[in-house]
């Protein structure tokens, strides 16, 4: 699997995205591990798939909600605040979706 440090192929809101197989994330988050593990989640997401993913994830919201949701709680264990309010306004804002940041953040500390 690929992970590339770089501000190429990267959306101008993002710190990071997943391409199929391939990782991008912009050289100064380097050192960000939960933003690495983050995209990780989406990594396996399009593999267990079997490459479905990308269109799952563009026309159903829902699918699309799930995959932030998993991807964030993985991306809050790496670090030692408490991250899932900020990654709740996240999703609430800046998906698309048609969620409050309050019902974000239930499903993000919703336990598996």
């Amino acid at each position: 699997m690929l992970t590339f440090y770089t501000d190429r192929f990267i959306p101008s809101t993002a710190r990071g995205c997943c391409r199929g197989f391939m990782i991008f994330i912009r050289p100064q988050y380097r050192e960000d591990r939960g933003l690495l593990e983050h995209e990780k989640v989406h990594r396996r997401q399009w593999l267990r798939t079997l490459s479905l993913h990308s269109w799952l994830y563009l026309f159903v919201p829902e699918y699309k909600l799930a995959c932030e949701v998993e991807a964030y709680k993985e991306q809050a264990q790496w670090y030692p605040d408490d991250r899932l309010p900020k990654f709740a306004g996240f999703i609430s804002r800046n998906y698309g979706l048609k969620i409050t940041e309050e019902d974000s953040l239930k499903l993000l500390t919703k336990p598996l």
